[in-house]
């Protein structure tokens, strides 16, 4: 793909990336972008022969191989838009092509099931570092392929998801149940236009990651809907489970229908 905006970024003195520790060919063309490093170590045995690469501040990267034998990297960005457009920079010159977010988000629809899995068709830029790039009217969107590689690898584990809009923010209280004041009122925009979750790096994945000729996509499990009913206490909760390993087997999910989407894309080069 095409490269628009011409990234510059610094290096150590052992010639390794300043932010990230990769050098070029740490990653495979495809990566995993989860946001905690411990996430990335989990994802990681997930592949065939995963080795690690590198680990500064919140980015952790491992790089193995798929169930069919092809490249596979994971990454932690961290939280948050900043964090990922450090990632995207270090990630497209050490090698990637393909970065897929793999994390959870909230239901921003009343009644959204916890554990649903999401994949995004696009975002809304609500949070502030996307717009050093562009300006307001430029759109946040995945890439096409990527989506429907999702949606096929889902399929062929037997799971539905739902596909639809994202939100990103900034801040991460402010949009979610532990939120002071109305939080009703102030999400009630993006309940009336349909937005189904929000979380906080995907806005800035879709633009940034275009700008850079990467192929970008999200995909991510529900912790269950913000207005769910809260505990006895009223402290705010996403979900109560009585199977305390079930977000845990939903991670797990996501991050195999990733694997196997990324095979598909790199199938079909």
């Amino acid at each position: 793909m095409k490269r628009y905006y011409d990234s510059k970024p610094r290096y150590a003195e052992d010639g390794t990336l300043l932010q990230t520790g990769l050098k070029d060919g740490d990653v495979a063309s495809g990566v995993l972008l989860p946001g905690d490093p411990h996430r990335s170590k989990l994802i990681s045995t997930f592949f065939d022969d995963a080795e690690f690469r590198a680990h500064r501040g919140t980015y952790a990267t491992f790089t193995g191989k798929t169930p069919k034998g092809l490249p596979v990297s994971v990454m932690s960005s961290g939280m948050g838009c900043a964090c990922v457009a450090t990632a995207l920079e270090e990630l497209k010159n050490a090698g990637a092509e393909i970065v897929i977010r793999v994390g959870t988000c909230g239901g921003v629809q009343p009644g959204f099931k916890a554990g649903t899995i999401v994949i995004a068709s696009g975002c809304v830029r609500g949070e502030g570092a996307s717009y050093e790039y562009v300006p307001q009217e430029y759109p946040a969107v995945a890439d096409p392929y990527v989506v429907n590689a999702l949606v096929q690898a889902a399929h062929e584990m037997g799971e539905e998801p739902v596909v639809g809009l994202y939100r990103s923010h900034d801040a991460f209280y402010r949009e979610s149940k532990a939120a002071s004041g109305d939080l009703r009122k102030r999400m009630q925009p993006w309940i009336d236009s349909n937005v189904k979750v929000v979380e906080n790096e995907s806005g800035m994945l879709f633009t940034f990651g275009h700008l850079l000729g990467l192929r970008t996509g999200t995909i991510c499990v529900a912790l269950g809907s913000m207005f769910d009913e809260v505990d006895e206490k009223g402290d705010a909760i996403y979900a109560v489970y009585q199977d305390p390993n079930y977000m845990a087997r939903r991670i797990e999910m996501i991050s195999r229908i990733t694997i196997r989407a990324i095979e598909i894309l790199e199938e079909g080069k």
